[in-house]
């Protein structure tokens, strides 16, 4: 068993690439759409992992996390009991009428955290849910039914988060059960576990066409080295492509974007590994913070989010807000209903640039009232977040002509004129940026969808142009030509 496990977890493995972002010379189909566009989403929050600010009704006893929240309900009502009240709120907790209402919005896509303990009982042997298995016993279904299957419907794609792992990756009470310390990136049994578990998702997930993606652990702790991260994301991604070559693979940034931009560059020799980093910004935590004016927290979002990186990737906003700290509020003026909305513009505007893959907003509903500045309806509803049209005004022939041959122009004189000698192969520049602009025609289709996975999605093309049309020390024509027509389109 413990050579299995260090053959798992070798550190210098590397990760197994993915089948490719688009489908091999043909047009982007449904399926490749949901796995690649920009999504404008929102989490549900405190739906498959019990938060208690956010639904207190399943916390009996004064119990704080869902381990001694379900442990407390068994002991009063039974299993069979406990499992009716778990899976009356999971099925309660989206209506028809919030599906309507997200579509209305513009939403592509919805983060579903959910903990180990809920995707099969026979992951739950020698763990801390192992004796209240049973209420979970239908989650899985609920969540593919009563979730996955019901956001097509509305052309929402799922984003499925494995939220929290055994022996905590973190210590926030998201984790399922309280913890000193993040003990699952120095438990190798833990990771084996998670993989098992990731595998059998992965594998299940690949029935639906609309799952945007799989995370396979929700804020890892900071950590310098990083070696068990390391360790457990090539193991988990592994496990994963597996069973399933395309679904995107999502793990944390652990506070640090940087380091897991190096990281996979460094780990691709494979070739693309279908991974995205996940980054949560928020703005009401921290010292730093806490001692702003809500303008300077809104004038420095420029400079700290997703800045400084030393390689490309593509990147997503999990979790944000547009809640700021008493301390914050306290040291500012003017009217704070007009600093939320810019603030929460701001963000928006810079994700858009900055995170491709999309952004998920903190959160969607609460039990009690409607979460105010955590809340993503009052938030979309008073425009702090901007709603997105789904009606696309696509460009026509005569437009992708005139902008085309302009920008071919562009190029072609920039450069001639920079060594008018040199054999340059401008028709690699015009292939490129007709490839694009045809992939942005067919997302676009699609309720005004548009590329968001833009590494992936480009990388891919490149290696169809390379292979029709040969290799050359040109091909970065292409590569311009290519993300031209990405920026001109939108």
């Amino acid at each position: 068993m413990f050579d299995k496990l260090k053959q798992k977890f070798h550190s210098g493995s590397a990760i197994t690439a993915s089948s490719p972002a688009a489908p091999v010379g043909s047009k982007p189909d449904k399926r490749s759409i949901y796995q690649n566009r920009s999504n404008f989403g929102v989490n549900f929050g405190s739906l498959f992992v019990q938060e208690r600010f956010i639904y207190d009704k399943l916390f009996v006893d004064n119990t704080g996390v869902e381990l001694d929240a379900v442990k407390a309900l068994v002991k009063k009502k039974g299993i069979d009991e406990a499992r009716k009240d778990f899976e009356s709120h999971w099925l309660s907790y989206c209506s028809d009428s919030d599906w309507e209402w997200l579509s209305s919005k513009g939403v592509q896509s919805v983060r579903i955290p959910i903990g180990y303990w809920c995707i099969n009982s026979k992951f739950n042997s020698n763990t801390s849910f192992e004796k209240v298995s049973g209420v979970y016993a239908n989650a899985w279904e609920i969540l593919k039914k009563n979730f996955i299957q019901k956001a097509s419907n509305y052309g929402i794609s799922i984003l499925v988060d494995l939220h929290a792992l055994p022996k905590g990756a973190n210590c926030g009470d998201h984790s399922g059960e309280k913890f000193s310390n993040a003990g699952f990136w120095t438990d190798s049994k833990a990771q084996s576990l998670a993989c098992d578990i990731l595998k059998f998702m992965a594998g299940d997930l690949q029935q639906f066409e609309n799952v945007a993606g799989l995370q396979i652990v929700n804020e890892s702790t900071f950590d310098n080295n990083a070696s068990g991260q390391k360790s457990y994301y090539t193991a988990a991604a592994n496990a994963i492509r597996s069973v399933n070559k395309s679904i995107p693979i999502i793990i944390s940034d652990g506070w640090w974007p940087d380091q897991w931009c190096k990281w996979i560059n460094e780990s691709s020799s494979k070739g693309d590994p279908g991974i995205v980093i996940d980054v949560h910004i928020y703005r009401c935590f921290s010292d730093d913070d806490k001692g702003k004016d809500a303008d300077a927290i809104i004038k420095d979002l420029d400079g700290s989010v997703l800045t400084g990186l030393s390689a490309s990737a593509d990147f997503m906003i999990g979790e944000y807000s547009c809640v700021l700290d008493g301390q914050t509020w306290d040291k500012s003026h003017g009217d704070r209903s007009s600093k939320v909305h810019e603030y929460g513009n701001r963000q928006s505007q810079l994700f858009k640039e900055r995170a491709k893959f999309g952004s998920y907003f903190w959160c969607y509903k609460f039990e009690h009232g409607d979460g105010g500045e955590w809340g993503f309806r009052p938030m979309v509803d008073q425009g702090c977040i901007p709603a997105r049209e789904k009606t696309p005004q696509l460009p026509s022939e005569d437009d992708f002509n005139k902008i085309m041959n302009n920008n071919l122009d562009q190029h072609g004189n920039y450069w001639n004129q920079q060594n008018p000698n040199e054999k340059y192969e401008h028709w690699r520049y015009k292939e490129g940026f007709t490839t694009a602009w045809a992939d942005c025609i067919e997302f676009a289709k699609f309720d005004n969808s548009r590329i968001g996975r833009v590494n992936a999605w480009k990388n891919s093309r490149k290696l169809e142009h390379i292979k029709a049309r040969g290799d050359s020390s040109f091909v970065w024509e292409w590569e311009q030509g290519f993300q031209t027509a990405l920026d001109q389109f939108h």
